[in-house]
């Protein structure tokens, strides 16, 4: 299993960047476990992890400023990727870690928010990480889709598909779709 353990050097570049972007970001959702600067440098945890993870210098894929939306946090064989980290429960983590997760039940489904769903037609690919919420220094690649599935086949809903609602529309993958991370290595 690929993994990249956050490095101090990332921590510190990551709010660095957090701050840099923060006044020209708009946050789609708020989370109890985690403050809005939190979840910012968390994202760039995930890019500079994911950058590692594809044999990238993470430095190379910094911005050199954040007045207009990316096109994109990294290229991989041509392709514009962007890279959705978030963060589970430690029992939620091991069974999407180990695919034991079933797809309708909870944390089976990959969110994308719905603020950030229009922006997806920039990107051919989406990265999925995550981070062990009780231990989040180290990053696990999930797997990647095409940009073209989500957006044709999983459009934002409330509807959660084991019942209840989702706190905020968003678009649900499902985990066993995704494909594997190390196919993007090749």
């Amino acid at each position: 299993m690929i993994k990249v353990r956050i490095s101090d050097e990332m921590k510190a570049q990551a709010k660095i960047e957090a701050q840099k972007r923060d006044a020209f970001i708009k946050h789609h959702f708020e989370v109890d476990h985690l403050s809005s600067e939190e979840r910012d440098e968390l994202g760039f945890w995930g890019e500079f992890a994911c950058s590692t993870a594809l044999q990238q210098d993470w430095k190379q894929n910094i911005r050199e400023n954040y007045l207009t939306i990316d096109s994109y946090d990294i290229i991989v064989n041509g392709k514009r990727i962007d890279v959705k980290t978030e963060t589970a429960p430690e029992v939620f983590a091991r069974k999407i870690l180990s695919k034991e997760i079933a797809d309708d039940k909870a944390y089976g489904r990959r969110l994308i928010n719905k603020g950030q769903f229009d922006l997806l037609s920039k990107y051919d690919l989406i990265i999925f990480g995550l981070f062990i919420r009780e231990a989040p220094e180290v990053w696990y690649p999930l797997g990647y889709l095409e940009t073209k599935i989500i957006t044709d086949q999983f459009l934002p809903t409330y509807d959660r598909p084991y019942g209840g609602r989702y706190p905020f529309p968003a678009s649900p993958v499902p985990t066993s779709l995704l494909k594997p991370f190390n196919d993007l290595l090749i």
